[in-house]
This record gives C-alpha cells, sequence and structure tokens, in this order.
C-alpha cells in the first residue's frame, strides 16, 4: 500500500483536468518523479534553439525561387491533397514539443562514471496535446511548475487562447485545467472549439461521440462521466471557456492564439480566422502554415538549400540537429531499395493529411522489424500508393525501464521493461528558447508509446 499518494493524486484531480468521459488522473501515475542529469536540462535547450532554427528555415525557404531550385518546395508538396490550403502565414514557430527518443549509455558494470543521456527526436509536434495534465503532475508531485510559470512570462500580460478542432476535443478538460493554472498565476487563458460547447455536451451525452475505443481509452471505466457541462461546473472552470461561442470571433486582440488541430481538421474559413487574427494584431504559437503540419519537415533537414539557410543564421544548430534528429526520408520509389534491404533500422509514419488523425499518436507507425522482408515489401509499396505523404525514419531504440506505478486501488505495481519517451514543451522567449513542462511516458510491451489508460506517465526533474 502507497501510504501517501492520495495526496499527490488530490493535488492532480483538483486541477480539473480529465479525458474524454474519465474525470481527474487517467493515466498510471508514477510513485515518483523520474530523475535525469541537469546535462539533459542544458541540452534540451540547446535543443530547443536548433528545432527553431530548422523551422525558421523552413518557412523562410518555402515559395522562394531559392526553395523552388534546391528542391525544397516540390519535396515539402509532394502528396499533399488539393484539398489542403496551401496557406503560409506570417510570424513563425512560438510553440513545439518535440517528442524525444530516451537514449542511455552506460560506461560499464563496474564503472563510477554516471550514465549518459542522448535525446533524439522523432517527432516535432506542432499541435500538442498535455499542457494541463503536464502541469498537474507538476503541482501533484510538488515540483516547480515550470510549464504554466513559462507561459505566464512569454504571455506577458497577453490571453492564451485555446483554439481547437472537435475532433480532438476529448482533451477539453486538460486545457481548461491550464487555463486555471495561468488564472492563478495571474494570467487568462480560454477554450475556443469550432463547435459550441453545448452542442460538443449533447454529442457526448448522446453517445456520438468520446466512445471507445479511443485514442488512449480501450473502454469505458466504471467512473465514466458523460456529463461534460456538469463536470465543467464541478471543478469552477466555466470561465474559461469562451463565451458565445457558437460563432468564432472577428477580432481576438494581441491574443496569443493557440492551433489545436492540424489542417485537415479544419474549414478553410476557419483556416482563413487565423490569418485574420494574426493581421489584427495576434500571435500564433504555431501559424497557420500548411507546411508545419507535415514531418517531411525532418526529411528537409538533408537538402543543401535548408542546411544552408540554418548554417547561416546559427552554425551550431546544424550540428545539434544533426546530432538530434534521426535520419528521415520521404518515402518515394528512388528510396524504396534502401529501406527494403535493412528493413529492421526503419520505421515508416503518416508524414500527415491523411484525413483521419492516423499521423499523431503511434497510429500508422510501422516497424520493420515486426515483418518479412516480402511482407515489408507490401507494406511499403502500399504506402506508396496513398494519396498522402509517408515518412520512413531510423530507428532509435528508447530506453526501457523499470518503473513504479500506482494502480487505482492506491497499491504499488512496477512495469518492467518499460519503453520510454520523453515529451518537453519548446517555448521561445524573449528570443531564446525555453524547456519545459518535461515528462515522461513508459508504455508495456510495444515500440508505440503514447498518452493512454495503461500507460505510466512520470514528470521530470533534472539533478545529479
Amino acid at each position: 500500500m502507497v501510504q501517501d499518494f492520495t495526496v499527490q493524486r488530490q493535488r492532480m484531480n483538483a486541477t480539473g483536468i480529465g479525458f474524454a468521459g474519465i474525470d481527474g488522473v487517467w493515466w498510471l501515475p508514477a510513485l515518483e518523479a523520474f530523475t535525469l542529469p541537469t546535462q539533459a536540462a542544458r541540452d534540451l535547450a540547446e535543443i530547443g534553439s536548433a528545432i527553431f532554427a530548422l523551422f525558421d528555415a523552413v518557412t523562410t525557404l518555402y515559395g522562394t525561387p531559392a526553395g523552388a531550385k534546391g528542391g525544397f518546395d516540390s519535396l515539402l508538396n509532394y502528396k499533399v491533397p488539393a484539398h489542403i490550403p496551401r496557406l503560409m502565414s506570417g510570424g513563425r514557430v512560438e510553440s513545439v514539443r518535440p517528442d524525444f527518443q530516451l537514449v542511455i549509455q552506460t560506461s560499464g558494470v563496474h564503472s563510477a562514471k554516471p550514465p549518459e543521456v542522448f535525446l533524439v527526436a522523432t517527432e516535432l509536434e506542432i499541435c500538442p496535446s498535455t499542457h494541463g495534465y503536464a502541469h498537474a503532475m507538476q503541482q501533484g508531485y510538488g515540483l516547480p511548475t515550470d510549464l504554466v510559470e513559462s507561459f505566464v512570462r512569454y504571455l506577458a500580460g497577453r490571453e492564451l487562447l485555446f483554439v481547437g478542432t472537435n475532433q480532438w476535443s476529448e482533451f477539453l478538460f486538460e486545457q481548461l485545467a491550464f487555463c486555471r493554472a495561468l488564472a492563478e498565476l495571474g494570467a487568462r487563458g480560454r477554450v475556443l472549439y469550432d463547435l459550441p460547447l453545448v452542442t460538443l455536451a449533447d454529442s457526448v451525452r448522446r453517445g456520438e461521440r468520446w466512445q471507445p475505443p479511443v485514442f488512449g481509452i480501450k473502454t469505458k471505466p466504471p467512473t465514466w462521466n458523460d456529463d461534460v457541462v456538469g463536470r465543467i461546473r464541478a471543478h469552477g472552470l466555466e470561465r474559461f471557456v469562451w463565451p458565445d461561442d457558437a460563432d468564432w470571433p472577428e477580432d481576438v486582440g494581441n491574443a496569443v492564439v493557440f492551433r489545436f488541430g492540424y489542417f485537415d481538421c479544419f474549414a478553410p474559413d476557419e483556416l482563413n480566422r487565423f490569418l485574420q487574427w494574426q493581421a489584427q494584431g495576434a500571435t500564433l504559437l504555431n501559424p497557420a502554415m500548411f507546411i508545419l503540419d507535415s514531418k517531411v519537415i525532418m526529411a528537409a533537414l538533408n537538402l543543401a538549400v535548408v542546411r544552408d539557410q540554418i548554417g547561416a543564421a546559427s552554425p551550431d544548430a546544424l550540428l545539434v540537429l544533426d546530432r538530434c534528429i534521426p535520419e528521415t526520408l520521404l518515402l518515394q520509389p528512388e528510396n524504396l531499395a534502401t529501406i527494403i534491404d535493412d528493413k529492421d533500422k526503419w520505421v515508416i509514419k503518416y508524414a500527415g493529411f491523411d484525413g483521419g488523425n492516423q499521423a499523431w499518436g503511434g497510429r500508422s507507425l510501422q516497424l520493420g522489424l515486426n515483418h518479412s522482408i516480402a511482407n515489408w515489401q507490401q507494406i511499403l509499396n502500399q504506402a506508396l500508393e496513398l494519396p498522402w505523404p509517408v515518412v520512413a525514419q531510423r530507428v532509435v531504440p528508447s530506453a526501457r525501464v523499470d518503473i513504479a506505478y500506482v494502480d487505482a486501488n492506491n497499491k504499488a505495481q512496477v512495469m518492467p521493461q518499460g519503453t520510454t519517451r520523453l515529451r518537453t514543451f519548446m517555448l521561445r522567449d524573449d528570443g531564446q528558447a525555453v524547456a519545459c513542462g518535461s515528462h515522461l511516458t513508459v508504455s508495456g510491451g510495444t515500440m508505440q508509446v503514447s498518452e493512454a489508460t495503461n500507460a505510466v506517465q512520470a514528470p521530470i526533474v533534472f539533478r545529479d
């Protein structure tokens, strides 16, 4: 029996977090925070700066003669469906949440030297979730709440506005909870979806939405609660819902807007509304640029024109990117032989624009080592026929750890040799990259690690 974890769970639940019909903590909470060396914190800040340099390079190059001549435009345009608006708003990427493979190398059994930690970013998530529960974990475990504090500094008096797709509305409560965390520090945040809250709530109550199996939830637990409005009121979250949400406002002033959804999640007029707000003074954390939604950006690092652009602005960034981003290729007939011949060292996944939200959460991931040569070749050929882009990426085995967690009965359990994924929010603050809200996701028996009711979550502490 874990004698004192009740307090941590109560602290987390008190933030108002939840996911779909689950109120409060919906993952398996780690018994304690996961420790990484302080060097990893310094590495994260350096990697954040390099990733922002990559985004600056690609958003600057696209649509220019240099981008066209260097093969960049054709790379990013490859198989982008015709219905995706080719919008390229102004502004720059202000926030991103990379997903890192955690590579831990030891010097040997008898060595006194501490293990070295290397971080390899396999995803550059431009529309991430988890703000709310990453904060809730920091709050629950009594850690510095650097995620919300970093956002408060960045906002500098401006409002944060989560503008989301109803396709991802399961994350409503964790975003409302983050808005409350902002309010507790004197900042302001609100949530606005592309369907009115009452419409969303009615469809949930009628069983038309949030019905397992959904992302992260295979079956409904006994505590499932489909009273969306009742839960909002019970947690005192009403003031963080945008009022009069039947229509999006014409103007949001100087708000900081977070686009929670990809281009294929929003109607064209809604995507244009993001541009309208920006023209009127709003800042978009993740601008309305269609190329940002594509994993092909990581493959662009192979192009000389992109490398030259990054190197001219930040020579050190190239070294960091080469170290922290695995080899990524756009799946095309000319590189098929390479990926087949060395199948155990490659994975493939949708790059974006698939229209079914399969490009995130590990849903489309296929590992060559799980297939025979013949089957792998068939999978690749089928992927080539898809009407959207697919990328191949070098496998980077993430650390496996034994991690203690607390089950629903407040009993300590251990997940043996769980596969890890480190997630960290990157935010630009006065030109500097701030890494905050780091947390570890651990899944058992699979390399497809994602947030789920049967995954362990742990906040990160950095110390030697």
